[in-house]
């Protein structure tokens, strides 16, 4: 046991941080504003198309019809009645008995698309297999709801950029480095261990952060712990794996053109049920044989030789798909937002898809667009040039922040969002900043001079400070 452990459910913060540690599962929905919200754990295996249209069908029967993958690569089911889960539950185990659909702590995510990635042995592929078994089986049940695993067995996808609590890329099947709180590129790495240790060093690294207290993370660990004392625990040398690539925001269009892979991304993680099931009968005729949601909000399909990836790329874009990876959605990060989140003041998914008309004309693809319906920022906390956050009474920018921040009144309601940027471009064009401007324009503008014109494209009148701008707790 590790010197000092700290109870973390005793630290007292702001009701609108506690709540972003919620994490839905279907034997355990979260309420939303739109009725309950359930979510699958991460699947192993692609989806076939059959079971694409159970997923829809059980949208339609159980839920609102709206069916979201989310940031992590997940895919829920919103708009559920009170004790439908129960139901929904019971359904889906029944049809798609063949993937583990059993609720865990912590989730344990490998690569769904592991079996046709030629860049990923057999030998490999097991160990990433069992190694998430063994974890699962092990674990302690008191973690926090949201801790998680990434086991990344590399190949042409794979999880770089999805962060875990611990974090293990394998090294083929001779073993794997294991990393603290956070994706292949921020974890804190503490060095490689045989295949025959890894998974007795994750299960020790979890029951050290289940001591910490049950809402603690990897994060956590590392503040009280020292990665040497760490190294010793595990009997391993301070080490860090090789670099990855292959991390794609868009839609990986070289994937279908070497590995018979067709990578689409959904718009701000959400489509309507019947909209998908359109689309999944009409790829599986032209050839799709597989379906994967993978981190990034991306849904990667797995075709046949000589399937009609055009004609597939074409019933895509009909259905709302990301095909292209200079589609402007891409740039616009999203929450669900109002009316499906009872903590949102906006509707976000409206608001993007009327910004994205323009954003491109605008802005060059270094200026990224948060929406945040409020301050919890469920979608992402990373820093945007623009953040907007939803109030009670209006919406707030942080400008080079995230929705953590203090935002300024920039218009009384969304609405006015597209005026209050289109005078932004107009302005700083006869000033000599011809559009499409670039982050590093913005940031020399600067942060006052931004949210002036801002404010005088929305009409938007009163205070600029951020002491009456505070975005209003969910």
């Amino acid at each position: 046991m590790l010197p000092e452990p700290h109870d973390f459910n005793a630290m007292q913060t702001p009701g609108w941080k506690r709540a972003r540690g919620a994490c839905p599962s279907l034997a355990t929905p979260m309420e939303t504003g739109d009725g309950w919200l359930s979510r699958l754990p991460p699947l192993i295996a692609p989806l076939e198309a059959d079971e694409v249209i159970t997923l829809c069908e059980a949208a339609e029967r159980f839920g609102n019809g709206l069916i979201e993958v989310t940031r992590r690569g997940n895919l829920q089911l919103r708009g559920l009645a009170e004790g439908g889960h129960r139901g929904l539950s019971d359904y889906l185990m029944r049809r798609l008995s063949r993937h583990w659909l059993e609720s865990a702590t912590p989730a344990v995510s490998i690569d769904a698309l592991m079996d046709v990635d030629e860049a990923i042995d057999a030998p490999t592929r097991a160990l990433a297999r069992r190694l998430r078994g063994q974890i699962l089986t092990g674990a302690p049940s008191g973690l926090a709801p949201k801790c998680a695993v990434v086991i990344d067995a590399g190949g042409w996808a794979g999880l770089a950029g999805l962060s875990g609590d611990v974090y293990v890329r394998l090294d083929g099947d001779r073993g794997g480095w294991i990393g603290v709180a956070g994706d292949h590129g921020s974890a804190t790495w503490l060095g490689w261990m045989v295949a025959s240790k890894l998974a007795s060093a994750v299960l020790g690294i979890l029951s050290e952060i289940d001591a910490l207290g049950a809402m603690a993370r990897g994060q956590h660990l590392l503040v009280h712990v020292s990665i040497y004392t760490l190294c010793d625990l595990l009997g391993c040398r301070p080490g860090a794996p090789p670099p990855r690539s292959g991390v794609y925001q868009g839609p990986d269009a070289g994937a279908r053109r070497q590995r018979d892979v067709l990578d689409l991304v959904w718009p701000f993680g959400q489509l309507p049920a019947l909209k998908l099931l359109r689309f999944t009968r009409e790829a599986q005729r032209c050839g799709a044989l597989g379906f994967a949601a993978a981190p990034g909000r991306h849904w990667r399909l797995t075709c046949r030789e000589h399937a009609d990836i055009d004609a597939i790329i074409r019933a895509a874009r009909e259905a709302g798909l990301i095909a292209a990876d200079d589609d402007p959605r891409l740039s616009i990060v999203a929450c669900t937002g109002a009316p499906g989140c009872a903590s949102a003041f906006m509707a976000t998914h409206d608001t993007a898809r009327a910004l994205s008309e323009r954003w491109s004309q605008w802005f060059d693809d270094s200026v990224r667009l948060h929406l945040s319906g409020c301050a919890k920022g469920c979608a992402s906390l990373d820093v945007c040039t623009f953040t907007l956050v939803g109030m009670a009474h209006g919406i707030g920018l942080v400008f080079q922040g995230n929705p953590r921040g203090v935002p300024r009144l920039i218009a009384g309601d969304a609405a006015g969002l597209t005026a209050a940027f289109e005078h932004l471009v107009h302005t700083l064009g006869h000033e000599g900043h011809a559009p499409a401007l670039d982050a590093s324009t913005l940031a020399d503008i600067g942060e006052a001079r931004i949210v002036a014109l801002l404010r005088a494209g929305s009409g938007c009148d009163g205070d600029v400070s951020g002491a009456d701008a505070e975005a209003a707790p969910g």
